[in-house]
């Protein structure tokens, strides 16, 4: 029997044909709800107004949802780098990847790209990958990307980027002096950043400072009553799409009630889609410390657990933090264990307080991953 092959360019068609259509039902929701869309770049050209090529438009209140963008690189080389969307159509598969940054989008391509055979080095200026997140599930994760072939190196610091002999290759210092990779790509992975450079924020009377607009509670501009952010432009929240519908829902709110409705990230979920994945909500261990906060810590390794070898799971842990005075959960953080399932109910007992008592004390359907929530705590 011969050995199965991947066919990338039909997994990349796949991809598109899943979200063909969105961006027309989206515009057929607006026009049927009587919004007027205008396409183009907008730019400010007053407090409460805003210019899209001959067209001027004033409004009562103005809401930037601008997205973001690729952050930029500043080294040489620098017109060599491949972003996120170019990853996500290119139908022919290199033979060597190097990403540059160990956040979520290195994490998650290079595990993509190396299950397809793909050569991957991450390469990190931090000591730790996904630095927000808790250090022993980035480390465990860490450990399954490298088992998976995957080379990461953390600390170093990125010198340039040339051409050489048909490839590219990335210059970099670590602790051990200069080294350099060769790859046939070469990705920023260095994250995102607020796309508001090009709206003339200065004419708006925009309080902002690097890259970032300046807000209050309220989703506001803390300059300009007429203006309110949401998305990925809002300075300290996740740069996540539920979150910017949560953000546009309160910013909505705020226009029509006026400004009494802040947003809550308290109880927000994220997951890192790698396999396994890492699911994390609330405080680390670290922060919860540095907080002086009375904490319980549950550290828990399910791999020889029944339901992480049923499914043959490369990695199953969690670690739950709980305020030891009130039986509150204040954190949670698991790798592998369908945790970007589970996570969503440990968000669920946060905003609502249910204590760490009563999520462990529930009766749970049997045998399912969720059945193990009480042996977590």
């Amino acid at each position: 029997m011969s050995k199965p092959e991947l066919d990338w360019a039909a997994l990349i068609g796949r991809e598109k044909r899943l979200i063909q259509g969105i961006p027309e039902r989206l515009e057929a929701t607006l026009l049927n709800r009587g919004v007027e869309l205008v396409r183009g770049k907008g730019r400010f050209v007053s407090p409460n107004a805003i210019r899209v090529g001959d067209r001027f438009l004033e409004a009562k209140h103005i809401v930037v949802a601008t997205g973001s963008r690729p952050r930029p690189l500043e080294i040489p080389g620098a017109e060599f780098l491949k972003v996120s969307d170019d990853l996500l159509s290119a139908i022919e598969l290199p033979n060597s990847i190097v990403f540059i940054g160990g956040g979520v989008i290195s994490l998650e391509f290079g595990h993509v790209y190396s299950r397809a055979g793909v050569e991957v080095t991450i390469l990190e200026v931090l000591p730790q990958l996904l630095p927000a997140l808790d250090s022993d599930a980035v480390a465990l994760l860490e450990q399954q990307s490298e088992g998976i072939g995957i080379q990461i190196e953390t600390g170093v610091r990125i010198k340039g980027i040339q051409e050489t002999e048909g490839q590219l290759r990335v210059r970099y210092a670590n602790e051990g002096g200069d080294r350099s990779v060769d790859a046939d790509w070469i990705v920023n992975g260095a994250g995102r950043v607020a796309n508001i450079d090009q709206l003339d924020l200065a004419a708006a009377t925009l309080d902002h400072a690097g890259g970032l607009i300046h807000i209050d509670p309220f989703l506001r501009s803390t300059s300009n009553p007429h203006v309110y952010v949401c998305g990925d432009v809002v300075p300290n929240s996740p740069q996540l799409s539920p979150i910017a519908t949560y953000e546009g829902n309160i910013v909505g709110r705020n226009i029509v009630e006026g400004p009494i409705h802040r947003p809550d990230y308290a109880s927000v979920p994220n997951s890192v889609y790698t396999v396994p994945a890492l699911a994390s909500l609330g405080l680390t261990e670290r922060a919860a410390r540095e907080k002086g906060c009375p904490i319980r810590v549950h550290k828990t390794d399910m791999a020889e657990w029944l339901s992480a070898r049923t499914y043959a799971e490369p990695a199953a842990w969690a670690k739950i933090i709980v305020d030891d005075s009130s039986d509150q959960i204040i954190g949670a953080h698991l790798v592998g264990h369908s945790g970007e399932e589970l996570i969503n109910i440990f968000a669920l007992a946060m905003a609502h307080g249910i204590t760490a008592g009563d999520i462990k004390n529930k009766i749970y359907a049997y045998p399912t991953f969720s059945s193990d929530i009480k042996n977590l705590l």
